[in-house]
């Protein structure tokens, strides 16, 4: 209920971050990867655990895709059922839809807040159809923004300040107990404030990132199937 408050006080200006030039580079970065390992496709239905107000989802649903949610703050629901998405009060933990519904389902940056991590990912599982794709976005404890963010918590409320941050084998291991064909990679290799030179480079440094230092990024992307049919 805490979080939940918290995300319900910024969600008029949860997106506004993402309409800097910093970050409009880390969403199309970020997307990429996301769009990548979820491989959408028109016609399908994607359920995203932690909607939010649907910034993300806002770009499946371009590329066809049937789009639910479900996030326990009301206040981010409202600017998501602006954005045309059928959305439900939920948590990971209790996810209010049938099993074997969706072709993918989608947390992204939600986890970090589940006290109960296995049985969030067991109930993504468990809504996914037969061979379905499970995507879970977390923020990596060991990288750049998410040292800064842990720093900014110690000061100041924040939406971050109770989460938990994963480490690239911490999430490996949790999808590798529920899921098949695990893998996990990341983005975003530079720090917070970059200049306008980093940013101008930062394709460049994602692709290096992505084959060299993918325990890194700021933001930890892990996919698997649900093979237990």
């Amino acid at each position: 209920m805490k979080e939940k408050a918290i995300f319900d006080r910024f969600a008029n200006e949860y997106d506004g971050w993402f309409e800097t030039e910093e970050g409009r580079k880390v969403k199309e970065l970020e997307l990429s990867l996301l769009l990548d390992f979820a491989e959408p496709s028109s016609g399908e239905k994607m359920l995203e655990v932690g909607i939010g107000t649907g910034l993300f989802a806002v770009e499946f649903a371009k590329r066809g895709v049937e789009v639910f949610g479900i996030d326990p703050s009301e206040e981010m629901l409202k600017i998501a059922e602006q954005r045309g998405f059928s959305v439900k009060v939920g948590t990971g933990e209790n996810i209010p839809f049938e099993d074997n519904s969706f072709d993918i389902v989608l947390a992204m940056t939600s986890i970090e807040f589940s006290k109960s991590p296995d049985k969030f990912v067991s109930e993504m599982k468990r809504v996914a159809k037969c061979r379905g794709r499970v995507i879970v976005a977390a923020l990596n404890l060991l990288s750049f923004y998410g040292i800064e963010r842990r720093i900014k918590g110690l000061f100041k409320e924040t939406v971050f300040k109770n989460a938990h941050f994963y480490t690239y084998w911490e999430l490996l291991r949790l999808l590798s107990k529920h899921l098949s064909n695990v893998e996990v990679s990341s983005s975003i290799f530079f720090p917070p404030h970059p200049p306008k030179m980093i940013l101008n480079h930062a394709g460049g440094l994602e692709n290096f990132g992505r084959k060299y230092l993918k325990p890194f990024g700021a933001l930890l992307v892990g996919k698997g199937v649900k093979n237990v049919c």
